[in-house]
């Protein structure tokens, strides 16, 4: 019928001219293909800003306090830090158009005739970048004394509580008999996600016809999600081997996790 066939032609054009079917900008839309550039490179330096920050004011605040022997609190400078950000951009559309004809028999009887077809498209894009701090060449630089965030910063710019993980690490180690022994490594993770969309549906009611009743006619989603991961270990093979393999399970619990949040396997 020429109307269903309309309903299908414009839940194509919504569908394949709409996001879902291409590769996602990771830019909002809003913004200049070449602003990514510089929001990866704002991101990388708050987070190494936050470590920065974090390892001097733990050493600055345990430093000689109640150590086992041999074990100051400056254990942490020779350190290396491990740093992973994860940026994922995920585009879904849907175009769910349908059809209902009624039919009168009679003045207490009808016939109602529903129909409709669903289709729906979904592109994902991750970049992932991974890189090591030596901390003491960190700590070289000139130390940070303004926060790292400025205010009203929200998700991976705002507060990432970087310096807080990092004070009870070095806290537990002054604390004689709670750790038996110097640390292997530990790790710290933050995710992010954000997910905005909208949908539409018109809808066209004629003598016998009505398209469009109940669904949504077109919907579409986008989720931003930023994971920074942080292992932090000493120097050498050993400690290094230790320190990859609890990375590289935090990265894949983070897998996990945004498998279970899309509803994937």
């Amino acid at each position: 019928m020429r109307i269903c066939g309309l309903l299908l032609c414009a839940a194509a054009i919504g569908l394949f001219g709409g996001c879902g079917a291409y590769v996602p900008e990771m830019q909002e839309w809003h913004e200049p293909p070449e602003s990514q550039k510089i929001t990866e490179n704002r991101l990388i330096n708050h987070v190494k800003c936050e470590l920065h920050k974090g390892v001097d004011d733990a050493i600055r605040k345990y430093y000689g306090a109640g150590q086992r022997t041999g074990n100051k609190a400056d254990w942490i400078k020779d350190w290396l830090a491990t740093v992973t950000l994860k940026l994922t951009v995920e585009e879904k559309s849907s175009a769910n158009p349908g059809l209902s004809w009624v039919r009168t028999l009679s003045d207490t009887r009808s016939f109602t005739l529903g129909a409709g077809v669903n289709a729906s498209s979904d592109a994902t894009r991750i970049e992932t970048i991974s890189f090591t701090y030596p901390l003491r060449e960190l700590r070289s630089a000139r130390p940070i004394v303004n926060p790292c965030e400025k205010p009203g910063e929200i998700l991976i710019e705002g507060d990432l509580k970087i310096g807080q993980f990092l004070d009870k690490k070095i806290f537990l180690s002054t604390v004689p008999g709670t750790i038996i022994g110097p640390y292997s490594a530990f790790s710290y993770q933050v995710t992010f996600v954000v997910v905005y969309g909208g949908s539409v549906t018109p809808t066209w009611k004629l003598v016998e016809f009505t398209a469009n009743p109940d669904s949504p006619f077109l919907n579409a989603t986008r989720t931003r999600t930023h994971d920074v991961t942080i292992t932090i270990a000493p120097p050498g093979d050993a400690a290094a081997a230790e320190a990859a393999a609890i990375h590289n399970a935090a990265l894949i619990g983070q897998a996990v996790a945004a498998a279970i949040r899309k509803g994937g396997p």
